[in-house]
């Protein structure tokens, strides 16, 4: 693969650790904003494809290494009270760990949903310099 020259487009002061984790937060903005909103059901054939399919799209973007999506099974309600009810998505039910690799960089993110914050986490949780 040729070697793109998008360094220009970046500030020469920023490096390669802020780099990396700049582009660890467009992955996670991405997984969780595209995820948010998908009607989804308890049932596992619907939920396999979506976090497999997801983890697949994401893994395409560039520098990821990997990507992992747990859809939380037990926040699903499962109920509908007409049949024009369903669940869908969103912040507490998503699990996700994205590792990253920008150069000799590597960042472990996850979005997480925190109980105590009431709130979709997104933190990066270990960055390390890969020889």
């Amino acid at each position: 693969m040729p070697k793109s020259n998008d360094k220009i487009y970046f500030s020469p002061d920023l490096s390669k650790r802020e780099r990396a984790c700049f582009e660890t937060g467009i992955k996670l903005g991405a997984l969780y904003h595209i995820l948010s909103g998908i009607p989804i059901s308890s049932d596992e054939k619907i939920i396999d494809p979506i976090e497999k399919g997801f983890e697949a799209a994401i893994s395409c973007q560039p520098f990821v290494k990997s990507v992992r999506i747990i859809l939380d099974r037990d926040k699903i309600v499962g109920t509908k009270f007409t049949e024009f009810d369903y669940d869908e998505i969103t912040g507490k039910i998503i699990r996700a760990e994205v590792v990253l690799r920008y150069e000799n960089i590597e960042v472990i993110a996850k979005i997480d949903w925190i109980e105590e914050m009431q709130y979709p986490l997104m933190y990066i949780e270990e960055i390390q310099e890969i020889q």
